[in-house]
Parts: structure tokens; sequence; C-alpha cells
């Protein structure tokens, strides 16, 4: 039998350190450009998603002032508008960069370029690290390669938010760089690199929760390559974790004091209620599923929200076969690192621990978080997997003893450029929302949400595509109508809702507009049901904890249901529900919405008062001025209450009767504010009301 030939191990190369740097700049130079390449096109990408709140709808990012800097370092990551008890603030303060100094309010061009620069920047960390592992220029180079034009990183890369990822990332890799930099340095050079090490430890944590796997990194590395080595000397580079860790833990902890108890909705995350047994083995599925996208990054989505990804059942169904299948592999894969360890192939083990550590803490294994499967959380995590690529390209430069290295390394360059194409057509997914949303539909259509944000997109687009409209609210509602209300969203049956009687509303045909307000009406009422129901479950969180039950709902559900109660002739319930909104949210449309439903009831006099109070509200208001000059003509024609002036029609306020709908009007915004805990502005409102107004003082008390 003849004798199989393997190529000897190549001599250990000089430490990269020793290296001058001038060597290393060609090839980041190249990295660079070839990352350039592929994310040519994502500069123009829109606000898609989570980015037009992130962006738009944060106030603290608007100006840089001392104020909003105490409200980021304070407030949750989704302040003002949702509860989620996320505190990223270093990521919150980048986005102020962007758009309080350098100005980028209406260009996207300047997140994306800070976005592709941090990405930039973990190339050439990415590149060191693997000069330190695989201890020569080439190896190092193709890894930073592969892993910076995989098209599994474009959600962290493209997508605005995805600067979370890119930033924990940032920090986690230099804090291990500066780990093992350390441990091979002493007295003044030693002390610098553990101030590297806390400084990068800040910078992940800070960024973003799963941060914290810089000390999983850490104790990656040492337990791959500090077997029999002493621990002593390294417990400095724990230690200098420990006032990053302990500061942020403190400010998150203080934040979570005194916010509302977050809630893991069911239709983002199913595993948060699901038996643990079962959301375990689920979860074990999605780590196969991210797995196979970094194989075969074929089909790429935004969302993989309820029902993509059913949950464990034990039955003989295919997510359940594939379940048991990759909870084998990920054991195989356990028992490989493990004989990897004693057989003292350091980079194998360190390459399969270091992507199950860093994917930990998003995985759903430990605890649930707010998604099932989200890319992004693969932009870290997909390193170990892009070193295990690089660790099997060394063994056949081993083995193949016919096949030179040049070839494969070669081979490996194909793959990189076609990662790279990929990711560029990945990229044009992002241009715009209705095209990411297409796009999602497509590849994963058990997911509801896609669906149901596309609907939305489309009713309120100009002109409204709202026949499209509707068949997507449909679709997304057809997942959702096998769910409880408690385990339900509310939001899509309120936007099939709205479509419903916005398709009422383009009718000629009274008749025919009756019966989609009907369909209207049944949707908004499910909506209702399972806000309540959602409400419920969030002050049962927060009773549970000691904090005070919250007025919580959607409030544009409410302006919808009375719009349409007061179209099927129920002006009464439509007070109600809009009543009810108010306390959710002061829009002046659900004042609008109110003087409508006192006309019907002929009440004329509480009609003028709910749109004066909307003027209150919004005192440069044309819309309402014009509304309440038509209410008057119409209901008062004979009084003072209206004056030709200038050529122009306007409402008088020192006629007696608009003087006392404005000083009721004024009443019930103070009390308003006061009921909802904002005194200082109830406080104001009654002194405009006496001091602006007129009003008697006895009114306000």
């Amino acid at each position: 039998m003849r004798k199989r030939h393997e190529r000897p191990m190549a001599a250990p190369a000089r430490p990269a350190a020793a290296s001058p740097f001038r060597r290393h700049i060609p090839i980041l130079l190249g990295l660079w450009l070839a990352a350039l390449l592929a994310y040519s096109n994502s500069f123009q990408a829109g606000l898609t998603l989570d980015n037009e709140i992130a962006i738009r709808h944060d106030p603290r990012i608007q100006a840089l002032e001392p104020a909003n800097l105490r409200q980021i370092f304070s407030e949750e990551y989704w302040y003002p508008n949702m509860t989620t008890g996320l505190y990223r603030p270093l990521t919150t303060l980048s986005f102020l960069f962007n758009y309080a100094v350098l100005g980028n309010q209406d260009n996207t061009t300047g997140y994306h370029a800070v976005n592709f620069a941090l990405h930039g920047v973990n190339i050439a960390l990415v590149y060191f690290l693997g000069l330190l592992l695989l201890g020569e220029i080439s190896w190092a180079g193709l890894l930073a390669a592969l892993w910076a034009l995989h098209p599994l990183l474009t959600e962290s890369v493209t997508n605005i938010v995805g600067r979370a990822d890119e930033l924990a990332a940032l920090g986690v890799l230099a804090a291990l760089l500066c780990h093992i930099r350390g441990r091979q340095a002493a007295g003044l050079a030693g002390a610098a690199w553990l101030a590297g090490l806390a400084l990068s430890a800040a910078v992940a944590v800070f960024s973003k929760e799963s941060g914290v796997a810089a000390v999983a990194a850490m104790l990656c590395y040492d337990a791959a390559f500090g077997r029999r080595k002493p621990w002593k000397p390294l417990l400095a580079g724990y230690a200098a974790l420990a006032a990053p860790f302990a500061i942020f833990f403190f400010l998150r902890g203080r934040m979570l004091g005194h916010i509302a108890v977050p809630v893991i909705p069911f239709t983002d995350n199913p595993l948060a209620g699901a038996p643990r047994v079962a959301a375990f083995l689920t979860a074990i599925e999605v780590i196969g599923k991210y797995v196979w996208l970094f194989l075969w990054p074929a089909r790429l989505s935004c969302d993989y929200s309820y029902n993509q990804i059913p949950v464990f059942r034990g039955s003989l169904a295919w997510e359940d076969l594939a379940a048991l299948a990759w909870l084998a592999l990920c054991l195989a894969a356990a028992l490989a690192a493990i004989r990897a360890w004693r057989s003292g192939r350091k980079l194998a083990c360190f390459a399969i621990v270091f992507f199950f550590a860093t994917l930990a803490p998003t995985a759903n294994l430990l605890f649930p978080v707010g998604s099932i499967m989200a890319e992004r959380w693969m932009y870290l995590p997909s390193l170990g997997l892009t070193l295990g690529v690089v660790i099997g390209l060394q063994a056949l430069d081993r083995r193949l003893a016919g096949v030179s290295r040049k070839t494969l390394l070669a081979a490996a360059a194909v793959l990189s450029v076609a990662w790279g194409v990929r990711t560029w057509l990945r990229n044009a997914d992002w241009r715009g929302q209705e095209t990411l949303l297409r796009q999602a539909i497509d590849t994963v259509p058990d997911s509801f949400r896609p669906y149901s944000m596309l609907a939305n997109l489309l009713a309120n687009s100009s002109p409204p595509e709202i026949d499209d409209a509707i068949r997507n609210a449909e679709r997304s509602t057809a997942i959702l109508d096998r769910l409880s209300d408690e385990r339900n969203i509310a939001l899509p049956f309120a936007l099939k809702g709205m479509c419903y009687r916005l398709k009422g509303d383009s009718l000629s045909d009274a008749a025919g507009s009756q019966v989609w307000y009907g369909k209207a009406l049944d949707a908004l009422l499910r909506a209702r049901r399972i806000d309540f129901a959602w409400r419920e479950r969030a002050n049962r969180a927060n009773r549970a904890r000691g904090r005070a039950p919250q007025e919580t709902g959607l409030a544009r559900l409410y302006l919808d249901l009375g719009a349409v109660q007061r179209l099927l002739g129920q002006p009464r319930q439509a007070l109600e529900s809009l009543a009810y909104g108010r306390r959710l949210s002061p829009l002046v449309e659900f004042l609008e919405e109110e003087s409508r439903a006192y006309r019907d009831l002929g009440d004329s006099d509480q009609a003028a008062v709910a749109l004066l109070e909307g003027m209150i509200l919004d005192r440069d208001s044309q819309r309402l001025a014009a509304g309440i000059v038509q209410l008057y003509r119409a209901t008062a024609p004979q009084s003072c209450a209206v004056e030709f002036r200038g050529g122009n029609y306007s409402f008088k306020i020192q006629c007696p009767l608009v003087h006392g709908h404005v000083c009721q009007a004024a009443h019930n915004v103070a009390a308003a504010y006061r009921d909802s805990g904002s005194t200082d502005q109830a406080t104001a409102t009654a002194q405009f009301g006496i001091g602006g107004l007129g009003c008697p003082a006895s009114l306000f008390r």
C-alpha cells in the first residue's frame, strides 16, 4: 500500500508584532478596497425598518446639549418610542455624532459612511487577530477577506441600526487583541495593553449588551492557548474588565429601575413563552440556520418573526427533525472542540468555542431575547466559522502534496469574490422599505411582520395602493389568527382595520362603504381585545416587580376605531374609544374626530370645544382654525363668533360664545395634562388660559 504523503508543517512565522507595520499597509488597503467595492451600493440605502425610529424620532440625538447627553446615559436605547430595556448609550452617541455634529439629518449617506468605517476598523482588527492566531500574513489576509465580504454581515453594515453590533464587535475584538498582547508584555507596555483592554471592554458593553462576550472571547483564547500555563499572570486582564462592566451594569440597573418592566412579545420571539425543552431545541435549530446561512447565503431576510420558525412540537415534521439533527451536530462540534483541546490543536478548539461563546448572548439558550433570530447577530460569531474555513484550507495545504498553496489561496479568493458579489446584490435589497419588505416576503413567507409593514407602507403611499395593502394585511393576520389574544399583537389587526376604512372612504357608493366599515370595525375590535390583553399582561409583570400599572396601548388603533364607529352611526361608542386613545397620545386628530362625533350627536358646543382644545395643543394649525370657522358658520351663523377681515374669515375670541368655549377647552387640556402626570404642562396651560385668554382662575382650581 502506497504511503500517504503529507506536506510538512511550515515553521512558525516570525511573530506579527516583529513585522514592520508598513508590510501590512498594502494588505489592509486591499482589504478595505475589496470591502468598499462590495458595499459601494450601500451608501444610498434608505431609513428602513427601525432606522426611522432611531434616527428621526429620537429627540436626544438632534442637538449636542448637556440635557440630551444626560438622557442618553439615563434612558433606554429606544427612548421615548418603546420600552424594551435595552441600554446602548455609545450607539446612541454615534447617532448624535451623525445627526447633530455632522449634520446628516436628511442625508443617510453619512450614517452609512460611519457604518462602513466601523466595518473597516473591524476588518483591520480581524486581520491583526489572524496574524496572532495563524502566524502568517497570507492566512491572516484570507481570514479578514472572507469575513469582511460575507453577505451575512450586510444587516449589520448596511442597516444603520446594525451599528450596535459593529461597535460591540469592535470592542470585543480590540479587547481580545489587547488581552493577547498584554500576556506577552510587562512594565509600562503591559499597563498600556491593560488600559486598552479596559477601554475596549467599555466600548463593547456600552454599545450593545452582547458586548459582555469580551470576557467569553478572552476565556476562549486562554482555554485554547493557555493550556498548562499558569493562570495567575492572566488575572490582571480579567481584573481590567471589572471597572467598565461594573459601571455599565450600575447605569443599566438604574435605567431599568425607573421604566416599565419590558415584556417580550410572543410574536417577536415565541421561545419566550414556550416550554423549556421545546424552546431549547428550537434555539438549537436557529443556530443550525445561522450555520447554513453562512455556508449558503443565497436567501437572506431582515425578519424571522412568528411563524417562520415554528416552536419544536415533538412531531415528525421537517422542522422538528431538523432541530434534532442540529442538536446532534452541535454536540458533535462540542466533542470536536474537546478532542482538539486535548490533542493540542489549539486553533480548531478556539474557532469552535469562539463561535458558540459569542453567539450565546443572543442565542435564546440562556434566556429569551427580543427576537427568535436576526442575521445581524452573526456579525461577530461568523468570525469563528470563517476561522474554521481557513483552518480547513490549512489542513488541505498540509495534506495535499500535489496542490500548491497558491492554488488553495486562489480558490479561496474566488470564494471571497463570490461572497462579495452576493453582498453587493444583498445591499440592493436595502435601498428602500418596499424593496426590502417584498424580498423578505419572498424569502420568509410564513413571517407575519413583512406583510403587515408592507400593508402600512402601501396604505400611506401617495396615492394609496389600498387593494394591495388589504391583501398584505389579510395575509399578515391570517398567520396570527391562530394565536390567543394574550399571545397576539394588535398592530396587524389595527392596520387591517385602517385599510378597510380607507377602502370604504374611497367608494362613492354609500352602501358599499358601509360594508367595508363593518369589516373595519370587526378587525379593530379584535385589535382592541388584543391590546387590552397585552396591557393586562404588561401590568401583571409590573405588579410582580412592585411597579405601578401603566396606561399603555396602541393609540392609533383607537383613532381609527372611533372614526369607524362614528361612520357606522355609533357616535357615543366613538367618543369612548377616542377618549381612551387621547389618554395614550395627545394627537390633535383625536380632537378633530371627537368634534365630528359631537356634531353627529347635535352638540355643537362640545364640537367647538374639541376643536379649540386642538388649537391649544397646536396653535399654528391652519387646518384646525379653518375647521373652527366652518363649524361656527354652520352652527351659529347669526352670532359674533366669525368675522370677515382682510378677505378671510376667522373666529373671534372676544365673542362671548367663543370665549366660553376657549376657556372650557383650556380647562380640559390642563386637566388632561394633570391626569397624565404632566404637572408642568398642566400649570403652563392654566397660566396661558388665565393670562393669555382671560379665563377665570377659578376654572383651573
